[in-house]
Order: C-alpha cells, then structure tokens, then sequence
C-alpha cells in the first residue's frame, strides 16, 4: 500500500494553488498545524478572499468580522491564565484557548494575518467600533503594530474625536474615499449646560486622509459643525443640532466657485426658525409652495458653467445642495443669477 503524500510534502507551487481555493478560516487552521506549513503560509501567503473588516471593543471582548466570502465572526475574550479565541459563520462556532497570551495580543496577530491574507488590496471599507473606553485605548494603542491597512471607506462608531486623529494615520490615504464618523461622542459630551457644542475638526482636519478623501458622513447630533471644514470634499452627509444662516450662505457661494462641491447634505435636528432670514439671502423660493409642493427650493447660476445648483430645504428641514444640468431645473422655476 503506497504511503499518503502530506500537504507539507507537495511542490511550492501544488501548496500555493491549494490555498488559493481555501477560505481564510481554513488557511488560518492549516497554520497551526506545523511549523513548516505556518512559515510556507507566512513566506507566500495565499490570498483569500476578504471586502470589509468590521473591528469592535464591547467589555472585555474584541471582535472582528470580515467577508470571506461568508460573514465570519472571530472573538477574542480573556481567561485566567490566558484568553478564548472563538470564530463562527453561518455553518459552525468553534473555540481555541491561547494559554500565557492576553487577549490584546492573540487578537493583534489574528488581525495582521487577515490583513496579510486578504486577496483584494483595497477593502470596500474598514469599520472600527468602541464600546467600551479602557479596552478601546488598548486597541488604539498596539492597532498600528500590523502596518498600514487600504480601504475605500474607513468608519469609526463610537470613537472620540482624539481617538480618530490616531487611527486615522493607520490607514492608507492614497485610496481612501470615503470617512464615516457616527456618535456618541464621549470626550465632547461633558457638562456644558445647555450650550450646542462646536464639533471641533482640529485634530484631524489636517491630516492627508482627511483633506484627500472625496466624500464624508457625519452624524454629530449634539453639535453644530463648520461648513468651511468641508468645502475640499465633493460630497458631504452632515447630522447636526443646528445650523445658521450665514453657514448656509458661505456653502452656497461656495457651490458657485468650487471646482470639487458636488452635493451636500443637512440634517437638522433642531427646528430651522431663521426662513425669513434665509428669505433675505437666497430670495423667495424659486418654485410656488402649496400643499402638493411643501418643500422650498431655489436654483442659482453657476458662472461659466451649464449646470445650475439647487437648493432645497424639505418639510424634515434637511437641506441639500447639489449641481443639476439647467435642463432637469422645473418648468417655471426662477434661476437667479
């Protein structure tokens, strides 16, 4: 009877194509099986399948899930003497104990192997999610260990302002679109009566991933924002307390000389009470208000161009700004020079 032939045994070339077919899990499993199948994998690592990476501090737990193809779900959660490392999808949940390890660095390596293995160079998006505020700084702390990550979109849930100035430099600016920032904000939500809170940019307003993403999302429901922190973008999704009008005024005439502005969007939390404020500066709307047509809207040239921006401020007192071809403006609808 002929002796079985190892994996470990096969060509270089036989071992490279039978990982290419493997899902992560597996590739991380046949790494612990030896150690010359761990520094094959490690010296040409097989690249498996993997859009977005979802990282996510809740008390004493880590986790990171990730698409490979399948939702995958990898926990990391302290023991004594050591932690649990436990992985599921749709089809299983299995557990490993790591003895002598904190959970911190089992989770780091695990981490840096995902980003190692993945097959696409730029993820559809990173998303970084802190529950909880010692776990979350340690995270902060060591995240960088495992080197730069590319990502379309980057997301911080959660996250103080200070925290994202430090994680933001972790990823690659060169092919970052988009940033996602969603509350609460803890550092900003200390005792300051009854005063609506800046929502202050400083920290990261100059950084190359901020300044060369194209597009933003910001939920910052406590706070009024400054329109000038986002003029460089082309498209921009705000959620804020307030708004005044003499911001509103500045994004217009900025549409009207910007070469990057495509669309911006406001939401206000607070009821909008200034209309015959904005009445004085944008003029009446450009198309009647009645009771099929509640929203108002106005329409302004833009110099040497064809298109024409609108504005349109809904019942939900949303504003949004965009460029539209002169040809999708309303029939009848005024345009203001």
């Amino acid at each position: 009877m002929p002796s079985q032939i190892l994996l470990v045994d096969f060509p270089a070339v036989v071992k490279s194509k039978v990982f290419e077919n493997l899902d992560f899990l597996l590739i991380l499993k046949l790494r612990k099986v030896c150690y010359n199948l761990r520094h094959f994998i490690d010296e040409n690592p097989p690249k498996s399948l993997c859009w977005n990476v979802r990282v996510s501090t809740f008390s004493e737990i880590i986790s990171i899930k990730f698409e490979s193809p399948k939702n995958m779900i990898i926990s990391f959660k302290p023991i004594e003497n050591g932690c649990v490392m436990s992985w599921s999808n749709d089809d299983m949940l299995k557990s490993e104990e790591f003895h002598d390890e904190s959970y911190i660095d089992v989770y780091l390596r695990e981490l840096g192997l995902i980003m190692k293995h993945k097959r696409r160079p730029v993820l559809d998006y990173f998303s970084i999610e802190l529950f909880h505020g010692e776990d979350g700084e340690q995270v902060l702390k060591e995240l960088t260990r495992i080197g730069c990550v590319s990502t379309d979109e980057v997301i911080f849930d959660r996250c103080s302002l200070g925290q994202i100035a430090k994680f933001l430099p972790f990823f690659q600016s060169n092919n970052m679109n988009k940033i996602r920032i969603e509350g609460p904000f803890k550092q900003e939500r200390e005792n300051q009566g009854n005063d609506i809170r800046p929502f202050k940019l400083q920290q990261i307003k100059h950084l190359e991933q901020w300044k060369n993403s194209k597009r933003v999302k910001i939920e910052a429901d406590d706070f009024y924002v400054q329109i000038q922190d986002f003029l460089h973008f082309e498209e921009v999704d705000i959620d804020c307390k307030m708004m005044s009008v003499q911001d509103l005024v500045l994004l217009k005439e900025s549409f009207l000389t910007s070469s990057t502005l495509t669309s911006f969007e406001i939401l206000v939390y607070d009821d909008f009470k200034e209309r015959e404020q904005l009445h004085l500066n944008f003029g009446h709307p450009s198309l009647p208000v009645n009771q099929t047509n509640l929203e108002e809207n106005w329409f302004f040239r833009i110099p040497d161009n064809r298109k024409v921006l609108s504005v349109t401020l809904t019942i939900g007192d949303q504003f949004i700004f965009r460029r539209i071809e002169i040809q999708d403006v309303p029939e009848g609808a005024v345009i203001r020079d």
